[in-house]
């Protein structure tokens, strides 16, 4: 498991809201995430690894998609 510090906002807002979650490997960008089974869905804006004796493994900053229209998007 990577022990991540996640940090989530709205798109053109600055409401972030930072907590640490546990995922199976560490989330790339571009990539999408959930933090509950039935959740908004964030996109992957920055990830900064942390190499060193931290807390967490990364710190990875996400902006919250409408996930209908991100499948939308992916599938045509």
């Amino acid at each position: 498991m990577a022990h991540v510090f996640v940090h989530t906002h709205t798109a053109g807002k600055t409401d972030w809201n930072n907590q640490g979650r546990d995922f199976t490997r560490v989330p790339v960008v571009g990539e999408y995430f959930a933090l509950e089974a039935t959740g908004e869905w964030y996109r992957v804006e920055l990830v900064v690894h942390c190499p060193f004796t931290a807390e967490y493994e990364a710190e990875v900053y996400g902006v919250q998609v409408d996930h209908a229209e991100e499948i939308k998007k992916a599938t045509g």
